[in-house]
Formats: C-alpha cells, sequence, structure tokens
C-alpha cells in the first residue's frame, strides 16, 4: 500500500476534500496526525488528574523525589 502525505492550505475547504475520500472505496483515510496527537495529549493529561484525584483521597501513593531520581 502507498501513502501520501497532504496539506490543506484553506481550512474551509477541508471538510469537501474529507468527504471527497470518503466516497473513494480505494482510499483509506488515517488520523491525521495532529487529532491524533491531540487525542493522545488529553488521554494522558486525563489520565494524571484521575490518579491525582486518587492521591487525594487516598486510593494510590506517590513515589518520593529521591525515589523517582534513583530509578534514573
Amino acid at each position: 500500500m502507498d501513502e501520501i502525505t497532504i496539506q490543506v492550505k484553506n481550512k474551509k475547504k477541508l471538510p469537501f476534500l474529507k468527504e471527497l475520500l470518503a466516497q473513494m472505496d480505494f482510499v483509506e483515510v488515517v488520523a491525521e496526525k495532529k487529532e491524533a496527537r491531540k487525542k493522545e495529549i488529553l488521554a494522558d493529561l486525563k489520565e494524571s488528574v484521575d490518579f491525582v484525584n486518587a492521591y487525594k483521597k487516598g486510593k494510590t501513593k506517590t513515589k518520593s523525589l529521591k525515589q523517582l531520581l534513583h530509578e534514573l
């Protein structure tokens, strides 16, 4: 399978291009890099917030700075 990268200059035309590509049965649209990265960052942030909330409720313990430095 070959792969190409397309950079859209006019963001207003992006929905049209996505719809056009979706109509082509021989084309597979892979998640855009920016969207995938954004989802990854949000998932990491949610995990961090959940950890802090669990720590506040006493459900988990944290490592000391000394322990973290020792692991490096």
